[in-house]
């Protein structure tokens, strides 16, 4: 568990490589742990992140730790066009350490355009993103939560089709990932290929999902989720998401977690058809870049 003494003086530091994702994983495991439901991020989250080298500068991910143990970081992910922005650890801590994280984010990658989504409710935030000249986006972004005995069972497959862990070889996300994808996986320390599933129609793959399991918080997350075009309609999500939870379940996870944008409405059906429920609403808030 995160340290609570009145007054704590933290060592910045800026670690690259794997050293960098297992403190970041570390942190945000403490986080969930002193807060069931805050925040937006599991460690999870930034293991599947590492599936592709997104870091614009390796060297400017910032943690700041008490001792060993990190309490608060600034991490800067490269997406599509724009650099991501997350102050990461409990809500409690990145409120105690509001002025040291965005000073962090002021000064960086003002040349490019940003983003950083923020729940509704996360009122420091939201004012200090303000200050810093973010600005909110309207789409509001769910984050669902499902007890695990409220899992949906399994429901009957189409003929032809068939459910299977990740064996190696191609993997089923190089199209979206590159060819890097499954050697990057297996670096995360939370990847396991078990739940790595994708979903066969005779020998096509035609789609995947990816589930994982924390055995420290205990907590299951799905990310990613896609199923082709072509198959669309046909149940074969509801039939993944199932076989996933379930092994979740045996993994030992006693919370489901999952996020989805509001405006799309196939994903709130799917989701919320299979059980999960809307904790906390967020957005994006954004900065033009620099001229």
């Amino acid at each position: 568990m995160l340290r609570r003494a009145s007054v704590v003086t933290l060592r910045a530091s800026r670690p690259v490589g794997r050293h960098y994702l297992e403190l970041t994983s570390l942190l945000m495991q403490d986080a969930r742990l002193d807060e069931p439901y805050g925040g937006l991020w599991e460690a999870a989250d930034l293991q599947w992140w590492w599936r592709v080298d997104q870091h614009a500068d390796p060297a400017a991910q910032s943690i700041w730790s008490d001792g060993d143990s990190p309490v608060v970081a600034a991490v800067f992910t490269r997406w599509k066009g724009w650099i991501g922005f997350d102050l990461m650890g409990s809500d409690a801590a990145v409120a105690r350490h509001s002025d040291l994280l965005w000073e962090r984010v002021q000064g960086a990658f003002t040349d490019q355009a940003a983003a950083m989504i923020i729940r509704d409710d996360d009122d420091v935030r939201i004012a200090a993103a303000g200050r810093a000249g973010f600005v909110a986006e309207e789409a509001v972004i769910a984050t669902g939560w499902m007890d695990v005995a409220s899992r949906p069972s399994m429901p009957s497959l189409p003929a032809g089709i068939r459910i299977e862990s990740y064996r190696g070889g191609t993997h089923p996300m190089v199209a979206r990932s590159g060819d890097e994808v499954a050697r990057r996986l297996a670096e995360c320390p939370l990847y396991r290929p078990d739940l790595d599933l994708a979903i066969l129609d005779g020998e096509e793959v035609v789609g995947y999902a990816l589930f994982w399991a924390d055995p420290v918080t205990r907590v299951g997350l799905l990310e990613p989720m896609r199923i082709e075009e072509s198959h669309q309609g046909r149940g074969l999500s509801k039939a993944l998401i199932a076989a996933g939870l379930e092994r979740l379940a045996a993994s030992g996870c006693t919370r489901l977690k999952v996020s989805w944008e509001e405006d799309n409405v196939a994903a709130v059906r799917l989701y919320t058809g299979a059980g999960y429920r809307a904790r906390s609403k967020a957005r994006s808030w954004t900065r033009a870049a620099a001229r």
